[in-house]
């Protein structure tokens, strides 16, 4: 299973027990430890990874263009798109209640998950054999957008300074789930507008997707 997973990413690691780590979620019972602090030092390692890409191939890009380009290449839906790519889910290894409630397939997961590999591949061969592994399975991302991505809290957030509005008022509406998988209810506020809420698997995906729910609500295209 490691084998076809390295076969797929490219990378062969030198300590296989790093990417056993990397792929073994907090809910197992393995005796190895869980991906968590590997996930950290992932996150950090894609982020410097993907501003180094972008600075590269963007170099004529004012900083606010490359930051939106940023945000949106380390992103969960990012990392859920390359561990997809790679058939992750089918090895990560997960406690049996967490597997019967389809935790292979939930997008936090396989993000984290994504995140931990990454982390492992730098610890076992350095960072230029993560900034390579970045580089090959991001590219594609990184070079769809001719313009610099509008999220949809940024652009409700422009839309009500131009229409001389106060600010999107955000707020949690509540909290459901379990504490592998939860849920939150996000509520966005326009004045002069009205509320719009939707719900997703962290406050700031919450958050997205209420004010995609309000741009389509005064019929902003998103």
């Amino acid at each position: 299973m490691a084998g076809a997973l390295e076969r797929k990413t490219g990378y062969h690691f030198l300590d296989p027990a790093l990417l056993e780590t990397a792929l073994t979620h907090s809910s197992s019972q393995s005796n190895h430890s869980n991906n968590e602090r590997l996930e950290f030092l992932g996150d950090r390692v894609l982020g410097l990874a993907v501003a180094d890409l972008l600075f590269l191939h963007f170099s004529e890009e004012e900083e606010g263009g490359l930051a939106k380009r940023h945000t949106q290449l380390v992103q969960q839906a990012a990392l859920v798109n390359v561990a997809q790519e790679l058939d992750l889910a089918s090895h990560l290894k997960l406690s049996p209640g967490e597997m019967k409630s389809g935790g292979h397939k939930k997008e936090k997961i396989l993000a984290d998950a994504m995140e931990a590999f990454i982390g492992a591949v730098f610890l076992d061969g350095g960072f230029k054999a993560a900034y390579d592994f970045v580089e090959k399975f991001w590219s594609d991302m990184l070079k769809s957008h001719e313009s610099p991505p509008e999220d949809a809290k940024s652009k409700l957030q422009e839309w009500a300074q131009a229409q001389s509005l106060p600010l999107p008022e955000y707020r949690l509406l509540g909290k459901s789930g379990t504490e592998h998988a939860p849920l939150f209810e996000m509520e966005v506020f326009v004045l002069g507008i009205g509320k719009a809420s939707a719900t997703a698997t962290s406050k700031r995906a919450a958050e997205k997707a209420a004010a995609l729910e309000m741009l389509e609500k005064i019929g902003i295209p998103s």
